[in-house]
């Protein structure tokens, strides 16, 4: 069902936003770009091996981007690859599972792959997922606000969502999206440059992410 656009098609568009998901495995990362790219879900999803990048075309002030998203596997043995992509994306999601408590300290870990990887500041959203399974829920959603608030002092944005019922997906991934389009492209848009984020991403280097 994932969307697999033509690699010359990024070509012709001026901006691209590059996100990556970040979590352990079994949190829900394939399922939060399923519903959003296809708004589809399935149960019987099979674990990501290594990265997997899918695409959707999104308006923002009237300006045609593309957005791409690469899903990182969250197995133990995938960790490395997975953290050095995080040099490549300009914007992460950074996802739990509210069911899980072991996802969610693994936050930190998360967390300090970004801290320890990237180089310069990039928009981050933190996603507690599986919104469906309340019942089953082990994490409040206090908890999950608080650790948004306190990341690198400055805070984070914070969503809970659900891939099986699509609520807060669309809103979670869409407020990151315009976090990054926000972040980069005011002064490339407005003189009809094509956008090169690496080349402004090197201009800050040093910033906490």
């Amino acid at each position: 069902m994932s969307k697999k656009l033509d690699p010359k098609y990024l070509k012709k568009n001026k901006f691209e936003v590059h996100l990556i998901t970040l979590g352990d495995s079994a949190v829900g990362k394939t399922s939060l770009i399923g519903r959003y790219i296809d708004n589809y879900f399935s149960n019987n999803y099979i674990g990501t091996f290594g990265l997997d990048s899918q695409f959707k075309k999104k308006k923002i002030n009237d300006e045609e981007i593309n957005v791409k998203i690469t899903d990182t596997a969250g197995q133990e043995r995938y960790q490395s690859i997975a953290a050095n992509y995080i040099k490549k994306a300009n914007g992460i999601l950074l996802v739990y599972d509210i069911t899980s408590k072991d996802s969610f300290e693994n936050v930190n870990k998360w967390a300090g792959e970004i801290k320890e990887k990237s180089e310069v500041s990039k928009p981050i959203i933190l996603i507690g997922n599986k919104l469906d399974l309340e019942d089953k829920r082990v994490i409040t959603k206090e908890q999950g606000q608080e650790f948004a608030k306190k990341y690198c002092d400055g805070g984070i944005n914070f969503y809970e969502t659900s891939c099986k019922t699509g609520e807060n997906v669309n809103e979670a991934i869409d407020d990151l999206v315009t976090q990054v389009y926000d972040k980069y492209s005011k002064n490339n848009l407005n003189e009809g440059n094509n956008i090169n984020l690496n080349e402004k991403q090197n201009r800050e280097r040093g910033k906490c992410c």
